[in-house]
């Protein structure tokens, strides 16, 4: 199951990323020499301890993060600079416009990336509501959302943004289990509608598996790439797929051999 994919193969072309950051005084290494591809419309999974740089790598991709050596290169381009070809779905809820409603965060969203009009944006904004089940409270200001409805609006914003890689930063972390199983089935029917290509950061085994195409695991501080696991389980409930106690077993073993304080 183990896969290395040649970057002829690749959308999006991660290689020997070494991050770095200061804290006070001190030059903190967060990855070493990471390189993994990404390809059209997989859903990539980069899965591993806290503090293993997951984060940081996904910062990096974002263009927020100059890395110290390495590269990292989109569709040919590379990347240097946050750009509208990537999309980010923070953990936090309060990444929206506080004083515009949920339909007006996306309509700002499509009016600032492109050239259409006010009454065209909101259109397509009620029907990227609608996609994620939204469609009742496209006047409800932030303050009025739960953290799930939250999330959505942002997930919406991403697709209206026509991204060619969106990226999300363990969005589902601070919601209860059943809110939390419930956007990652809404995730998965949003991506068999559209196929946009995902690069997905958790520390839990279980999400990782359900919504990945692939995993890629990471070491402890400082992260590296330890092992890349396929996953395939074509159910609508992958949790109940026969094979998913066998692949979380697999993965299990590989994290904890390389920390042994690993919990899942």
């Amino acid at each position: 199951m183990t896969k290395t994919i040649s970057p002829d193969n690749s959308f999006l072309d991660v290689k020997n990323l070494t991050l770095q950051y200061k804290t006070g005084a001190y030059l903190v290494t967060a990855t070493n020499d990471v390189s993994f591809q990404v390809k059209k419309s997989e859903r990539l999974i980069l899965l591993g301890p806290s503090g293993c740089g997951k984060s940081t790598i996904l910062k990096a991709i974002g263009g927020f993060i100059k890395p110290a050596r390495g590269s990292i290169v989109l569709n040919g381009e590379k990347v240097k600079k946050p750009g509208f070809d990537r999309a980010v779905v923070f953990q936090e809820f309060d990444q929206l416009l506080p004083w515009k409603s949920a339909l007006e965060n996306i309509v700002f969203a499509l009016r600032a990336t492109r050239k259409i009009s006010k009454a065209q944006a909101r259109e397509e904004a009620r029907v990227l509501l609608k996609k994620v089940n939204l469609k009742n409270f496209e006047n409800s200001y932030p303050h009025a959302l739960s953290g799930g409805m939250k999330q959505r609006v942002a997930i919406a914003r991403c697709l209206a943004l026509k991204s060619k890689v969106i990226l999300m930063d363990e969005p589902f972390a601070s919601l209860d289990a059943l809110t939390r199983q419930k956007m990652q089935e809404e995730l998965l029917e949003l991506w068999n509608e559209t196929k946009f290509t995902l690069v997905f950061v958790t520390h839990s085994i279980d999400e990782a598996i359900t919504l990945g195409t692939r995993i890629v695991m990471l070491s402890a501080h400082p992260g590296e790439v330890i092992e890349e696991i396929d996953v395939d389980l074509s159910s609508l409930d992958p949790q109940y797929h026969p094979e998913f106690a066998e692949l979380k077993e697999r993965i299990s073993s590989v994290l904890f051999r390389d920390s042994l304080d690993y919990v899942i």
